[in-house]
C-alpha cells in the first residue's frame, strides 16, 4: 500500500444508512458519518475534503420541503474527548423552493485535524419519518 503522502486524493465511501433509520418527532436526526465501520479516520496528508450527500425517503410517496430541510456537517478532532462542532451547513444543490424527491448537497472543507470524525446533524424533516442516507469524501491534497 502506497504512503499516504504520496496519494493525491483519496476517496471515502462512507457507510450506507440501514433500510429503517428514523427522524425524530421533530423531524430531527443525526448520522455519524462511519467508514468500514470506523468513525475516525486520518486526514493529516490532506488539505481539504469534500462532502458530497444525499438524504430521502425510500418510500417514494413522501417529498422534502427543500424550504425547510436543514443540513449540517459537524466534526470531532480530539480522540480522547467527543466534542463535536458545526462545521458547515449544506445548501441542496436545487433552488431552494417547493419539494423534491431528495436533499442532495456538497461542500468543500478544510481539513482542520490529523485525525478527524464527522457527522451529519439534519432537522426540518417529515417527523418520525424512514430516511436513507448516502454520503461519501475526497480527501484532496
Amino acid at each position: 500500500m502506497a504512503d499516504p503522502r504520496e496519494l493525491r486524493t483519496e476517496h471515502v465511501l462512507f457507510d450506507p444508512t440501514p433500510e429503517i433509520f428514523a427522524t425524530d418527532s421533530a423531524g430531527g436526526f443525526v448520522w455519524a458519518l462511519l467508514a468500514q465501520g470506523r468513525a475516525a479516520f486520518d486526514t493529516e496528508p490532506y488539505d481539504e475534503v469534500r462532502f458530497v450527500v444525499s438524504v430521502w425517503h425510500p418510500s417514494g410517496q413522501k417529498t422534502i420541503d427543500l424550504d425547510r430541510a436543514y443540513l449540517e456537517i459537524q466534526g470531532s478532532f480530539d480522540p480522547d474527548e467527543d466534542h463535536w462542532t458545526k462545521l458547515a451547513e449544506v445548501e441542496p444543490v436545487v433552488a431552494p423552493y417547493g419539494a423534491g424527491e431528495t436533499f442532495d448537497g456538497w461542500i468543500v472543507l478544510p481539513v482542520m485535524a490529523g485525525r478527524s470524525a464527522y457527522a451529519l446533524v439534519g432537522s426540518g424533516f417529515e417527523p418520525r419519518s424512514r430516511i436513507q442516507i448516502r454520503a461519501s469524501a475526497y480527501l484532496v491534497a
